[in-house]
């Protein structure tokens, strides 16, 4: 697995840009990502849409699915939200394959703020492709 070129593809991502993603670190079965609250990430109610929220786990839930060598799509995504994050602080999410098949495997996505407080838990179900990753040879 080319860790680099996970990381990089997922940093170029238009969605994760527009949104202000970071992918901050790829291993086998594991990635780290980052967001910065900002005004536009904020709902009507002060807090964090839970659509930010989601988009966050998911993209890097993706990154980590992508790190097993082929290329690995979403078929189901469930999020529990706990408790709000606010303009200004910093969500990481880490996501941890906790299973691998021929073809579908399992990440556990933990979302935090700066201060560790457990913002919300994905569950991602993947498909793993026979693909390999187009520019991974570039």
């Amino acid at each position: 697995m080319n860790e680099e070129f996970i990381k990089t593809i997922f940093n170029e991502c238009s969605v994760g840009n527009i949104v202000g993603i970071n992918i901050l670190e790829v291993r086998e079965g594991y990635a780290k990502g980052s967001l910065v609250l900002k005004k536009e990430h904020i709902n009507v109610f002060g807090s964090v849409h839970g659509g930010i929220v989601f988009i966050l786990g998911d993209h890097v839930g993706g990154a980590c699915g992508n790190t097993l060598g082929k290329k690995a799509v979403n078929v189901e995504t469930s999020i529990q939200y706990f408790r709000p994050a606010f303009e200004g602080m910093v969500l990481f999410a880490e996501a941890h394959l906790t299973h691998k098949g021929k073809r579908i495997g399992r990440i556990e996505i933990k979302i935090t703020n700066d201060k560790s407080d457990e913002i919300a838990v994905m569950h991602m179900i993947f498909f793993i492709t026979d693909e390999q990753h187009r520019r991974q040879t570039d």
